[in-house]
């Protein structure tokens, strides 16, 4: 994150979020933590503004019980956020819609057994390396994370009780569990060293990541990005 980019502009920046959403964000002791909220919030606000042709409410979003934010209400249009390293990511749709981006690391010791299937479990013991291992598992995490943010049930939901499988090209879909019935994944290719993937009721996924400069998002108020 560019701290010292967003420090020079915040106060001016936040002008552009609700009352609400920026107390929200001014609560966030580390600088990093707001501006993952921040670039979330407004870029949110500027997809589905595009998609509707239509500003979105200066009100802050509703959010489920866990968490998760929606705006069904706007125009019939869904969203969700997520974010993680150097990335913000942003998904809009028609229908119910999840996303999660993360950043590839060292594979967390005993978190497969814990969150994953033994069918998973078993793609992850037959790895090559621990580059392989840990590739297979953050795309696993991130599909099966986006299911989770698509029902906006997060981890209350049993991460173990559903398997992921492909489907071919970068889709999937989920097996094990009723719930989990319905639902289509997609992982994307995305930058080095991270993992993107995208769950909705719909099987009609964009082809590709579309990147936003943060200088578009502030362009409309003449804040410079410098």
């Amino acid at each position: 994150m560019e701290e010292g980019r967003f420090e020079r502009i915040r106060l001016q920046a936040l002008q552009l979020l609700p009352e609400a959403t920026r107390h929200k964000i001014s609560q966030f002791v580390r600088s990093d933590d707001a501006q993952r909220s921040f670039w979330g919030e407004l870029l949110s606000r500027f997809l589905l503004s595009e998609a509707t042709g239509s500003k979105v409410p200066d009100q802050a979003f509703e959010t489920g019980s866990k968490g998760k934010p929606f705006q069904e209400g706007y125009m019939g249009k869904y969203f969700n956020i997520s974010h993680s390293g150097a990335w913000v990511v942003v998904a809009v749709s028609d229908t119910v819609v999840g996303v999660d981006v993360e950043k590839i690391k060292k594979v967390p010791e005993g978190v497969a057994d814990r969150f994953f299937s033994r069918s998973e479990n078993e793609m992850l013991q037959h790895a090559d390396n621990e580059t392989e291992k840990a590739d297979i598992f953050f795309t696993l995490w991130t599909l099966k994370e986006s299911f989770l943010k698509a029902t906006g049930k997060g981890l209350t939901k049993s991460l173990g009780s559903f398997s992921v499988q492909s489907s071919g090209q970068g889709r999937y879909i989920l097996s094990g569990d009723p719930e989990a019935e319905g639902y289509f994944l997609k992982n994307y290719s995305f930058h080095e060293g991270y993992k993107l993937s995208a769950c909705s009721t719909a099987d009609d996924f964009i082809s590709g990541v579309a990147e936003i400069d943060k200088s578009v998002l502030l362009n409309p108020a003449g804040i410079p990005y410098l």
